[in-house]
C-alpha cells in the first residue's frame, strides 16, 4: 500500500521513491542483469526523469538502494500502483522482498 502524495511547499521538487533489498551473492548475476533492463523499461514510463541504483557490499550479499524521480506525485503514485518496480522484479526473478518504498522529495 502507498502512502498518499502531499503538494510540496517546496518551490521545486522532484517526486521521488527509495527501496532498499538485500540480494545473495548466488542471485547476484541475475538481479543485476535484470536492474540493466528494468532501468530502460522504467524510464520509458510518462514523467520518469531516471532511475538509479547503488550498492553497498553487506557480508557476502548486496544490499541495493534504487531511486526513481518522477515529474509530479501522480505520476510516482500511478507508478508504485500499477507499474514494473524494483520491488516487483526482485519478487519475479529472484524470490526477494524488498523493504516497502519509501516517498520523498528530491529538493537539489
Amino acid at each position: 500500500m502507498v502512502t498518499e502524495l502531499v503538494p510540496s511547499a517546496q518551490p521545486y521538487v522532484s517526486w521521488s521513491s527509495a527501496s532498499i533489498a538485500v540480494v545473495p551473492a548466488e542471485r547476484w548475476p541475475l538481479v543485476f542483469g535484470s536492474m540493466q533492463a528494468l532501468k530502460g523499461h522504467v524510464q520509458e514510463y510518462p514523467g520518469c526523469q531516471k532511475l538509479e541504483a547503488f550498492v553497498e557490499p553487506a557480508g557476502p550479499d548486496y544490499r541495493i538502494h534504487c531511486y526513481t524521480v518522477w515529474d509530479t506525485p501522480e505520476q510516482l503514485e500511478a507508478f508504485l500502483e500499477r507499474g514494473y518496480t524494483f520491488e516487483r522484479m526482485l519478487d519475479d526473478v529472484a524470490g526477494i522482498q524488498a523493504e516497502r518504498p519509501h516517498l520523498m522529495e528530491k529538493i537539489f
